[in-house]
């Protein structure tokens, strides 16, 4: 069954339009200062984008990693089992994950969403994201990052770090997927020397969250169904 489904993502990758470049079983180079103008697909490759380059289309795999070097200029990033970096001063549309980490370096720009399903999220300094970010299973880590919108999660632990400023809400969904029979473990959201403009909202009967704020970190607007420690 995996096989056959490897072989029905590759058939409908290679199906796309003449523009885009097409890997199946080896990896795609973009060297540094290099200039593509359709999309990079992989399956069982990755693809790496040099330092000073640009890809105007998409980069996406099926079982494999997307490194981006710095300042580069690329589309919307996503992976199906695989690994994501954007090196420092680089940019992207959007990025997206199912089983695998995304890693952000400084001063990166996310004009849309960043997200994962099974997979932790961590970005520097200086990153601007646009959309949303959150994920299913997994942690999300940030440090003075703007997120232009909220932060979501169901089961994965929220660290804001470092003057990081969220303008929409920090929304917890624990009425989606709970593992029955178990109760959720508890989830921490740890707000240290950041802002959060909306509200913290956790969903569920049982949510078994707690917010911890220290060195100034601050909630302005509401904490709905969660425990508060002040440090």
């Amino acid at each position: 069954m995996k096989h056959s489904i490897t072989a029905a993502l590759a058939i409908m990758m290679m199906a796309c339009g003449a523009s885009s470049d097409t890997g199946v079983n080896k990896s795609i180079f973009v060297g540094d200062g290099e200039h593509e103008q359709g999309s990079l697909r992989s399956v069982n490759g990755s693809i790496n984008v040099g330092n000073g380059a640009r890809v105007e289309g998409k980069l996406s795999t099926v079982n494999g990693a997307i490194v981006v070097g710095e300042n580069s200029e690329v589309g919307e990033i996503s992976c199906v089992n695989g690994e994501i970096f954007v090196d420092r001063n680089s940019s992207s549309e959007e990025i997206s994950c199912v089983n695998g980490s995304i890693s952000i370096g400084s001063e990166v720009t996310i004009e849309g969403d960043l997200s994962t399903v099974n997979g932790p999220i961590k970005t520097k300094l200086g990153t601007k994201i646009y959309g949303d970010i959150g994920t299913v299973n997994g942690e999300i880590h940030i440090q003075e990052t703007l997120v232009a919108h909220d932060v979501r999660t169901v089961n994965g632990h929220i660290d804001l770090l470092e003057s990081s400023l969220i303008k929409g809400d920090v929304i917890v969904d624990r009425e989606r997927r709970k593992p029955f029979p178990k109760a959720y473990g508890e989830l921490l959201i740890t707000i240290s020397g950041s802002t959060v403009e909306g509200n913290i909202e956790v969903k569920g009967d049982d949510p078994n969250v707690t917010v911890v704020l220290s060195d100034g970190g601050e909630v302005t607007g509401e904490i709905k169904n969660a425990r508060v420690v002040r440090k």
